[in-house]
């Protein structure tokens, strides 16, 4: 049953280009109408996924949890659950877009689908109606999905519209709007240089009030103007009637927008008003305010070459064999900054900066000027690793301090190079690397940290494995695991379906991982049992959903040697789970790598005839690599399936390889043991194999990996698929 084929790009597909979630949820008692619901908008090109569900207990959970872009309620057997999942959708997913779809719908059906809060009733049963199905899905999807922006882009715009408001509140520029003439609000500012203490004083008040009355036919020239898009921005220089004397003033007037009404916005900035010099050090926009030093303090020598000295100071320190490192802090954006603030401030701010910075550093730390926007320290840390986590501290702290002159406040961006020493590096290329670096970050846009050198790589390295570690822990913990299927398919026409059972993980950003970027963490620090357990109970929990359904796959499961060496441990744990999951015949098949088994073949042989009285399959994972393969399989006689290595697949063509892959399958057909090939990328090989006797093959020129298959694996954010590990 396929759609009609399409010359023009699906909408929903463009969609997805910027956000890869596309997943609904179907709800009801078959399986077969999610799948038939997915295959016919997959083959009219649209990147859905189904996951389906029977209980609605699960689907309130999912709705909690992680929802889906449109939720398809099935009504065939009656009312009674729709009613039920329009019910929670509407109290716990509001905009969640609800379909309901039956056999053989109805006018009277319809409205009282609408009624119920439903967007639409449809009927799945031929071409015709899921033509009009998927129209429909196209337009509530879309609909979602732009929703969910107009969301995004609301809650952004209230923050920025909170954020405005506190800067006008504090900021030591007089600020005033004027609608129609009237002042419709003043900051603090505003109303401290007319001499009144609450602006709200000020407010539904005629601006032309306050200005002096020779000045006022001027004014209200110039506001006229403005509004017709003239003379905006220009400096307007008048006087307001201040509640004690007149005020001089040089304002800035723009057109803004409030609520869909035209404003003029009055800026005057505290520089040019000299009664405002000390409210610029009293304000502050959220973060630590650092007073102004005397002008003595600002004139700081520069007369020495400080470059030289941290040249110098660092070549000492590695001499002395003193652990620790440099940092190169760059102010990004200075030269916009020295033509706002002027030079004299300039200097007076990075004075300000290099006190902050010692202020944090130890005593012994040096700290030089090492060019016109950057300082350069040497310091002294007892580990490497303190050395990166004091400038990640650095970077961190000093960029959300405020900076303020008698003039002018600033909360600077900054951009932090650390360098952990190791020994042998030479003083003059460090300088170099992190110069380089420093500067390069800061153009890109700043406001970054970085670390540099081998010792640093090291160190990072270890850190990041860390990281990851801790997360694959907690999303075992928060089930944050999800797995993925790719096809193992038959060159001999069984009708049973095989997949290949791959494991992602979803991090604390919804973003989802592949094996292969997480699972060599959970290795090195241990976790690759726990990860085993995960994927095992999920698949058997998969198995026990389908159970009593059409053509119930067979699916394939990977085992770590953190597993194989807790054999005893891991199959007493696997039989109490059994006990619950009872396998039927190859349902489950556990993959192992050969080398994995050759280096355990005792517990190997053990777990290998324990699986089998349990109901399970093996299959040896990564075979062809060693000289021993063919001997394994004496040792090992419950083998159903030999998977070979990829590089069999990847230098096929290769007469050796061919020779030694020949040998081994008459081995295995001689055992009667099936043969799997992976990384399929190619007719022709695939052909070859067919011809040399391989019973199964996988890869992408026969399927990618599928990730949505059960609403268990259903989780937020899912992305889009890349090779399995």
């Amino acid at each position: 049953m396929n759609a009609p084929a399409r010359s023009h790009p699906s909408p929903i597909s463009a969609t997805l280009a910027e956000d890869s979630r596309g997943v609904l949820l179907v709800a009801g008692a078959s399986e077969e109408v999610a799948k038939r619901i997915e295959s016919f908008l997959r083959n009219a090109g649209h990147p859905l996924r189904c996951a389906w569900v029977d209980d609605p207990s699960e689907v309130e959970d999912i709705l909690h949890r992680s929802p889906p872009d449109l939720l398809l309620c099935d009504e065939t057997g009656g009312p009674a659950q729709s009613d039920r999942l329009l019910k929670a959708a509407a109290e716990i997913r509001p905009d969640l877009p609800v379909l309901i779809i039956t056999r053989s719908p109805s006018p009277p059906g319809l409205v009282s689908a609408l009624e119920r809060g439903a967007k639409d009733l449809l009927s799945y049963a031929d071409v015709g109606s899921l033509r009009q199905l998927e129209l429909v899905v196209i337009r509530e999807f879309l609909n979602h999905q732009h929703l969910r922006r107009l969301r995004v882009m609301s809650d952004r715009l209230h923050d920025f519209e909170q954020r405005h408001s506190q800067l006008l509140e504090t900021t030591a520029d007089a600020v005033a709007h004027v609608q129609e003439g009237i002042l419709s609000h003043a900051n603090p500012s505003f109303a401290k240089l007319l001499g009144y203490d609450n602006p709200e004083t000020l407010h539904g008040e005629p601006l032309i009030d306050f200005v002096v009355a020779d000045q006022r036919t001027r004014v209200k020239e110039r506001l006229r103007l403005v509004l017709k898009g003239k003379h905006a921005g220009e400096a307007l220089e008048f006087s307001l009637e201040g509640k004690e004397h007149p005020v001089p003033v040089s304002a800035q007037l723009v057109v803004s927008n409030e609520d869909g009404e035209r404003v003029i916005q009055m800026i005057i900035r505290s520089d040019t008003q000299p009664g405002l010099a000390t409210a610029a050090a009293e304000a502050s926009l959220g973060g630590t305010l650092i007073a102004s030093p005397p002008p003595a303090a600002a004139a700081a020598s520069t007369g020495q070459n400080e470059r030289l000295g941290f040249l110098n100071a660092l070549t000492a320190s590695q001499k002395a064999g003193q652990p620790g490192g440099c940092l190169l802090l760059s102010v990004d954006g200075f030269l916009a900054l020295e033509e706002r603030f002027g030079l004299a401030d300039c200097e007076e701010l990075m004075e300000q900066v290099r006190k902050a910075l010692k202020t944090r550093l130890a005593p012994a730390d040096q700290v030089y000027r090492f060019a016109v926007s950057e300082f350069a320290a040497v310091v002294s840390r007892p580990r490497l690793a303190d050395v990166q986590a004091l400038g990640e501290l650095l970077q961190r702290e000093l960029s959300q301090q405020i900076y303020a002159t008698a003039n002018h406040e600033a909360q600077l961006t900054l951009t932090l190079v650390a360098y952990p020493l190791g020994g042998d590096e030479k003083a003059e290329a460090v300088v170099r690397d992190i110069q380089r670096e420093s500067r390069r970050l800061s153009q890109k846009g700043g406001n970054q940290f970085a670390v540099l050198g081998a010792a640093a790589e090291a160190n990072q390295s270890e850190r990041e494995d860390a990281r990851k570690a801790a997360m694959v822990k907690k999303a075992i913990e928060e089930n944050r695991l999800k797995l993925a299927y790719q096809s193992i398919a038959s060159l001999e026409g069984d009708s049973r379906q095989h997949f290949d059972v791959l494991v992602r993980m979803i991090d604390d950003t919804g973003k989802e991982l592949h094996a292969g970027e997480f699972l060599p963490a959970a290795a090195k620090f241990n976790l690759m049992r726990n990860v085993d357990r995960w994927v095992i109970a999920r698949s058997l929990a998969i198995i026990a959903k389908r159970a009593g359904g059409k053509d119930v796959p067979s699916l394939f499961v990977r085992l770590s040697e953190d597993t194989l060496r807790e054999t005893d441990e891991f199959l007493k744990w696997l039989g109490e789970l059994l006990k619950a999951y009872p396998l039927q015949n190859e349902e489950l098949v556990f993959e192992i790598q050969e080398m994995i088994l050759q280096n355990h073949i005792r517990k190997a042989k053990t777990l290998t005839e324990t699986l089998a009285k349990l109901g399970a399959s093996i299959a040896v994972d990564h075979y062809g690599m060693s000289s021993n393969s063919v001997q394994l399989l004496e040792h090992l006689p419950n083998i159903s399936y030999l998977k070979f290595h990829s590089s069999y697949t990847q230098k096929f063509n290769e007469k050796e390889v061919n020779r030694r892959m020949n040998q081994l399958m008459e081995v295995a057909k001689q055992k009667k043991i099936k043969t799997i090939v992976s990384h399929v990328e190619d007719a022709n090989v695939m052909a070859r194999l067919w011809q040399m006797g391989v019973n199964y093959i996988q890869g992408y020129h026969v399927q990618e990996p599928e990730v949505v298959l059960l609403a268990s694996e259903f989780i937020t954010k899912a992305k889009s698929i890349h090779a399995p590990r």
